[in-house]
């Protein structure tokens, strides 16, 4: 049974929505230290195409406290992204974007 992920930071208008969304690419950024999961973000952002940016959003996986409170959300709010960070567990955090 998956244990149901809590949000912790939500930069969304619709963090439900959000949370649920249909994941179109999965990056998993554990072991990189700040900014390197940033960078990914933008990078898996710029390869989606519309098709998959209409029902679909990226997932970030880190390991990195700066990255999943500071960094990521930094990148989002500046380019008007929405995203949400969910926590897995102790020190691991699941961050969900969408155009």
């Amino acid at each position: 049974m998956q244990r149901e992920l809590r949000i912790v930071l939500n930069g969304s208008s619709a963090p439900d929505e959000l949370q649920n969304c249909g994941i179109a690419t999965s990056v998993d950024t554990t072991g990189m230290a700040c900014p390197y999961p940033s960078f990914e973000s933008v990078k898996a952002m710029s390869l989606l195409n519309d098709n998959d940016n209409v029902n679909g959003c990226i997932e970030i996986i880190t390991d990195s406290e700066e990255s999943a409170f500071k960094s990521i959300p930094s990148v989002c709010q500046k380019r008007k992204w929405q995203f949400i960070v969910l926590e897995e567990a102790k020190e691991l955090w699941r961050i969900k974007i969408k155009k």
